[in-house]
């Protein structure tokens, strides 16, 4: 992991960490422990332009894990989208705020679409992804060299609750049975929930699962930025849509609370963030 890395997910971690605490309600868990997968995708692959958030060919970011949302709404401020500003961040979950605890949708600001329940984004990224392939053919059909028209991946984020529910599923029969091979899913494999850990609920083996579905599947470790970076060539290359089980940590880069899912729903204590902040080398400020 280079340094610049290794910073921009800590940048991610602590926006997410401060606001939760601010707003005393939140999620902290997952941002954490997608930070890595996050900074790969947004730095290193993503198509958008943060000044023209509408460009028709902009790659699509789905968080359908909506509860983590300060991961999207740190995202959008580092890279510069003028929707979300830094008082924004630090107005998490409070009235007439853009940062609402779950991302809802407002045109022109980043945030692709209105997630919450579980399994929604997922479902609604192979909507969009029907959608890119649709309208590239369509334009194919009419008039030979137009794919750079409508030419964009779908990149989506899921937990495991969101892989638990069957619209999901059923969704992602769907995206195998059409071959979609521009989207992305990004499975945040962490086995930890708000109740406790997914093995007492769920014992599926979701690779095999989605090899059924005629997906290309693949399984790193979701906090290795080369193994990030090789996993999302080899997707993109791939004729089939394709999930990325990585295998990853709640709350990662906490001093003492990584993979406790007591941080799935609750801010850190205070001590926690400090230790934590001393842990990263960084300056115990908020913000």
């Amino acid at each position: 992991m280079s340094k610049l890395h290794k910073n921009l997910s800590n940048a991610v971690r602590f926006l997410s960490i401060d606001a939760v605490e601010k707003a005393n309600s939140g999620h902290p868990g997952m941002p954490m422990g997608m930070a890595d997968v996050a900074t790969v995708l947004f730095k290193d692959f993503l198509r958008f332009n943060p000044y023209n958030p509408s460009w028709l060919n902009r790659d699509r970011f789905v968080l359908s894990a909506g509860h983590g949302s300060m991961l999207l709404y740190s995202l959008l401020y580092l890279t510069g989208y003028k929707s979300v500003s830094l008082k924004d961040i630090k107005n998490f979950r409070q009235l007439n705020s853009i940062c609402a605890g779950h991302p809802e949708y407002i045109p022109n600001t980043g945030i692709e679409t209105t997630t919450g329940p579980l399994g929604q984004g997922f479902s609604m990224g192979v909507g969009m992804a029907i959608a890119e392939a649709y309208l590239r053919n369509l334009f194919l059909s009419q008039k030979e060299d137009t794919h750079a028209l409508v030419d964009h991946f779908t990149y989506v984020l899921a937990s495991d609750g969101d892989l638990q529910e069957p619209v999901a599923l059923g969704s992602a029969s769907l995206a195998g049975h059409l071959g979609l091979s521009k989207l992305i899913v990004f499975y945040d494999a962490n086995s930890a929930q708000i109740s406790g850990n997914t093995d007492r609920s769920d014992s599926t083996d979701y690779a095999k699962v989605f090899n059924g579905f005629q997906w290309d599947v693949q399984e790193i470790d979701g906090h290795d930025h080369d193994q990030l970076n090789n996993a999302i060539l080899q997707a993109k290359d791939s004729q089939k849509p394709s999930i990325i089980i990585g295998n990853t940590i709640m709350a990662k880069g906490t001093a003492n609370m990584e993979g406790d899912h007591n941080t799935h729903g609750a801010p850190l204590p205070q001590d926690e963030i400090s230790a934590t902040k001393l842990k990263l080398a960084l300056p115990n400020d908020t913000y």
